[in-house]
């Protein structure tokens, strides 16, 4: 599919702007077309074009789709003596995402139940309020921020959503195939991976690696490829590192998600969708097993024996 003939969806510079209505901010060298909210509509009207005029959407669908159901500006500026009294369009945009996060668990949960997938059925909604609800407020909160999702268009949008929900399945899809019914826990690769687990995890590895240079080529052109290099060996370092060295350590699909998805966070329509869809991995993670621990066991152990609980004894 050509989509630069009509349409520079890589170009930091956006020289097509101006044609289409919107105003932007004059000097795109001090301020960085990734941090340019003003581009937001520029980009939006971009994206509602090649749908209407290439691939010959009706106008009206082609607005539903690259459309807010909310938008991000839908409290006004008020304020009193000085200061503004409702939140900002940031606060907004994170509220929605908070909100579309904690209904997609409630709702994929019910869908793979009803499905008959695989699925934790000892967790329940009193489980997850008590020992789960917490963690993955942080794990929101750190993920719309690393993400960069405060400066994209609210995720309430057909074309952020669908891929949430695509992804929050996906995972789930995945357990009709045998081979991959194991974990990348050390212990599984060695001794439960078949010959068509490794095809099927070296295919999706492909896909993967695929992105990844397609990020990496932009960022290159846009003068922010080492800086990106740097944060990700950074947070990767910080999360990894610390467990690695333990045979216990269980890299479960809801971190790997995080952990991934937090840097597909480049402007263009196609990494916001990926970002979507590995958020909705996350999603599915949580929906479906809650939020295991990294370390297994043994965090279990260490915190019975740390806290002196009264069912702990030296022999459990």
């Amino acid at each position: 599919m050509d989509l630069g003939e009509t349409h520079d969806w890589t170009n930091p510079a956006l020289p097509d702007s101006a044609s289409s209505g919107a105003t932007s901010k004059p000097s795109s060298k001090s301020l960085h077309p990734d941090d340019d909210e003003s581009l937001l509509e520029v980009m939006k009207g971009q994206q509602r074009d090649f749908l209407n005029k290439r691939l010959k959407f009706p106008l009206p669908l082609a607005r539903f789709v690259t459309g807010n159901l909310l938008p991000d500006e839908i409290l006004p500026d008020f304020r009193l003596l000085g200061q503004s009294i409702f939140p900002t369009k940031e606060v907004m945009r994170g509220v929605k995402f908070y909100v579309v996060t904690f209904a997609l668990i409630y709702g994929i949960r019910n869908y793979v139940r009803e499905s008959k997938m695989e699925i934790d059925e000892d967790l329940t909604v009193a489980n997850f309020k008590e020992f789960y609800f917490l963690p993955c407020l942080c794990d929101t909160l750190v993920y719309f921020v690393l993400g960069r999702l405060y400066k994209r268009r609210g995720c309430d949008c057909f074309n952020l959503f669908l891929p949430m929900v695509l992804g929050a399945c996906f995972m789930s899809w995945l357990s009709y195939i045998p081979a991959l019914n194991t974990s990348f826990k050390a212990s599984s690769i060695q001794n439960q991976w078949t010959t068509e687990t490794w095809i099927y995890s070296c295919s999706l590895a492909a896909i993967v690696f695929g992105f990844v240079i397609a990020l990496a080529v932009i960022a290159a052109k846009e003068g922010i490829l080492f800086g990106r290099l740097v944060e990700f060996v950074a947070v990767s370092l910080m999360a990894i590192m610390p467990l690695a060295s333990s045979p216990e350590f269980h890299p479960h699909h809801w971190f790997l998600a995080i952990l991934i998805g937090v840097h597909i966070n480049q402007r263009f329509w196609w990494s916001l969708m990926l970002q979507s869809f590995m958020w909705g991995v996350y999603i599915n993670g949580i929906a479906v097993y809650g939020r295991d621990g990294l370390m297994g066991c043994d965090e279990v152990k260490y915190r019975a024996e740390n806290l002196q609980c009264s069912f702990y004894d030296d022999d459990w």
